[in-house]
Formats: C-alpha cells, structure tokens, sequence
C-alpha cells in the first residue's frame, strides 16, 4: 500500500492509521513507573513530544522515557531513550528521573516470543476474554488457545496474551510476569510485538469449495487429455490398417493381372503352333489351304 493507505491496520472495528502514529498503552502520567532496561539513548537534550515522535516513527520501538538528572528536574530539555523495553517493572537505583514516557503500539503483529509453560502475568492491564473457555466441548484446549492468540491480536493494545485451562484466555499488557502456583495450569501465551507495514497476520479460512473446485478442474482437464490421446491413437491404428488392407488388395489384382497375362501369352503360343502343324501334310510337305 502506498500514500495514505501505508501502514494501515484493523483495528477494533475501524482502521487504525499506523504510519506516524501510535497508541500509548502504558503511559507515566497514569502512574506508569517506566523504569525499562534495554533502552537506547537517542538525544540527551530534546523535548518529550520529539522523543515520543521518534519512538512512533520507529516500527522497532516500543517504549519511549524521558527524563533528566534530579538537579536537573525543572529543565524544558532532557535526555530520551528509546527501544524494546525489559523489565520495566525493575527499581531504578541510579539519578536519572523519568518524568515522561509511553509503552506504545503500532502495526501489525510483527513478532511473537512465547512464554515460558507455567509464566503467568497479572495486573491492571490483563484482562479475561469472556467469549473463550478454558477448553473446548471435547475437553481439549487448542481451539481455545487458538480463539485466544486471534483476541490478541486484533486488539491494537495487547502486548501479552496467556491461556489456562482453569482460568481461560487473557490479554492486554503486563510488566508482572513470574512462575508459581497462578500459573500452574497455563498451557501457551505470547509477548506480541508489532511494526508498520506487513507483518504476521491472522491466516484467512481456507475455502474448501474453491479448493475442490480446482482439483475437479483439473482432473477433468486431464481426463479429457487421456481421451483425446486414446482417440488419436485409435484413430491413426483404424488408419494404417485400412491401407495395409487396401496394398493387399492391390498386390492381389496385381497377381491376378499378371497370371492372366501369362494364360494368355501361353494360349497364343499354343494356338501358333497348332496353325503351323495344320499346314503341312505329313509327309513334311506344306499344304495348300
């Protein structure tokens, strides 16, 4: 997709304009800590609104802070980190402040990490999706895990989903994520990154009746290529033996022609001989007629 259409998503219900744009998940002015490691600095004197454009405009970027020293709390200009984000629940313990920052999402689903079997996430970003059990009627859980990631993915918001088979589907953002006894029956989940432009998505229904109409397109199409193979064939075998019958019969009139001919020529001899004999006496004399 090109000009206003690039970068374009659906969203929950709605297109959701990806290309310098993006939406704050987790933001420090809701009481956010944003303490994340991992982070790259990318300008040490710049406002909060260039540090959160450059994150936005970054497909690779998740969460974007800003912040000065405490001596140096009150300044318009700070330093800006941006990148991926880690542990962003961790204690901070040097003298750098964050007064401004935004775990946010944009695009597609670009990448997905699973979490480890037993890891379960919880906090006021997690929510429970009420539409999926915990297992499906059989008793399996695959088609709920399925039904789960699916919840996930179509909420531009969600950067985590987990699923157990005694608590169901979750989803939404978490910075709490431990093993124990919450977790004891979690059976898959993901950490969910996305990025502008094309990314993973969804895989549409197969159409079975377009599928089965091919295959019977095709088998047709080689049936009728058999049968005009066979009827070509039959055709040139129906052919060579009529002309070889048609040589036989000529070779036939041939020999009869000739076999007449040698009748004929022996008649004639004979015929001569009989005039000569009938013309002289026997006494050797040639006769008067």
């Amino acid at each position: 997709a090109t000009g206003a259409d690039a970068g374009r998503r659906l969203g929950v219900g709605r297109d959701v304009v990806c290309t310098g744009e993006c939406q704050a998940i987790q933001d420090v002015n809701d009481g956010w800590e944003g303490f994340c490691l991992g982070l790259s600095l990318l300008n040490s004197s710049t406002t909060p609104a260039k540090c959160r454009s450059a994150c936005c405009a970054d497909p690779n970027c998740e969460v974007w802070q800003w912040g000065n020293p405490r001596d140096k709390y009150g300044n318009a200009l700070g330093a800006c980190y941006k990148g991926r984000g880690l542990e962003c629940a961790s204690d901070r313990f040097d003298d750098f402040m964050v007064i401004a920052g935004q775990r946010i999402s944009h695009g597609t689903v670009s990448e997905t990490v699973s979490l480890e079997i037993g890891t379960w996430c919880t906090g006021s970003g997690m929510q429970q999706a009420a539409g999926v059990r915990p297992l499906s009627a059989t008793g399996t859980y695959k088609s709920s895990v399925d039904q789960c990631q699916k919840v996930c993915f179509e909420d531009p918001g969600c950067s985590i989903w987990e699923h157990s088979t005694a608590k169901g589907c979750w989803f939404g953002y978490s910075d709490k994520c431990s093993r124990g006894a919450d977790g004891a029956e979690m059976v898959a989940g993901e950490r969910v990154a996305r990025a502008c432009g094309a990314g993973v998505h969804m895989p549409p229904p197969t159409d079975y009746l377009a599928v089965f109409g091919v295959i019977g397109a095709v088998a047709l199409l080689l049936t009728c290529c058999s049968a005009l193979v066979l009827l070509i064939g039959s055709t040139r075998s129906r052919t060579g033996d009529m002309f070889l019958e048609l040589d036989e019969a000529e070779m036939s009139s041939r020999e009869l022609i000739a076999e007449d001919d040698i009748d004929s020529k022996i008649s004639l001899s004979r015929l001569d001989s009989f005039e000569s004999a009938d013309s002289l006496d026997h006494h050797g004399h040639k006769r008067l007629l």
